[in-house]
């Protein structure tokens, strides 16, 4: 089964996940988990030792591409802070003015207003009521002005940036990628395929040779005929054809029991002949002994 098709099955969970992450950075990790469960799923069924590595290369080179895959979707941009031009609400200098400034109008306005202004002997007794008027206009006065005055601070303005992802763009762009390395596995596959063309009717990777495709020929046609006798002859055909490869079938003896591994039985014999060229052994055979 392809990459690409592995990551159909995991759609729905991994449009899921990728809304539910919001952000660019969680997007990123949930598709580098995905990344390495694709490649973990295709090299459980990949029989090919080439192509397994090959899987490995290529999903490591698409964990690292993945920050690079464009996932942003609606974006949101808003502002915190005062307008510069809104004039400052309150504050404490405000207050404290306003407040002093109402006390010494009322405290110089009250007893003014009680005793009148026809005893002009008096005047110098009113003086520090008419400071104290004075001095309450003049600090509500400045409460005005603190009231009016913009906040440099409460003024100024912070921008903020929000980028969500964009769910089924960014699968589409990573199905894209995984598509490609389905493509690259494909043309190693089809190299594979030719190289075993290539290598077909060969023995051990060398060329079969027609004596060998002879004889092979003729055992084939002895297990056919289903005639115990034929089968017997063409065997024969074999040692003969080991002994022109200067191969020698021995049976056991007392004298070739160093080439035998021996096994009690009901009679002394071969049961598998031993293989020997130039006096060397190739295979071992074995024998029963009789005991």
């Amino acid at each position: 089964m392809k990459m690409t098709d592995l990551l159909e099955k995991d759609k729905e969970r991994l449009l899921t996940e990728l809304t539910a992450a919001q952000v660019p950075e969680k997007a990123v990790r949930v598709l580098e988990n995905e990344s390495d469960k694709l490649l973990l799923r295709h090299n459980e069924q990949c029989s090919s030792e080439r192509e397994r590595e090959t899987a490995a290369y290529m999903m490591q080179a698409v964990r690292l591409s993945v920050p690079l895959i464009d996932t942003n979707g609606r974006t949101r941009v808003w502002e915190s802070g005062n307008d510069p031009d809104q004039p400052r609400k309150g504050g404490i200098a405000f207050i404290f003015l306003l407040i002093c400034g109402l006390i010494l109008l009322v405290y110089g306005l009250f007893p003014l207003v009680m005793a009148g202004l026809a005893d002009k002997a008096a005047t110098y007794k009113m003086l520090p009521m008419v400071a104290s008027i004075l001095g309450g206009t003049l600090l509500l006065a400045l409460a005005g002005g603190q009231y009016s005055k913009p906040s440099n601070k409460r003024g100024r303005k912070e921008h903020h940036v929000e980028i969500h992802v964009d769910a089924e763009k960014t699968f589409r762009t990573f199905r894209t990628i995984i598509l490609s390395v389905d493509q690259s596995l494909e043309e190693l596959r089809a190299q594979e395929r030719w190289n075993k063309r290539e290598e077909a009717g060969t023995i051990d990777g060398r060329p079969a040779t027609t004596p060998e495709l002879d004889l092979f020929s003729d055992l084939i046609a002895a297990s056919y005929s289903r005639d115990p006798e034929y089968a017997l002859e063409k065997l024969d055909d074999l040692k003969y054809y080991l002994h022109k490869q200067q191969i020698e079938v021995v049976d056991y003896s007392p004298e070739t029991a160093k080439y035998f591994d021996l096994m009690p039985g009901t009679a002394a014999g071969t049961i598998r002949p031993a293989l020997i060229a130039n006096g060397g052994l190739l295979k071992k055979g074995l024998a029963s002994t009789g005991k």
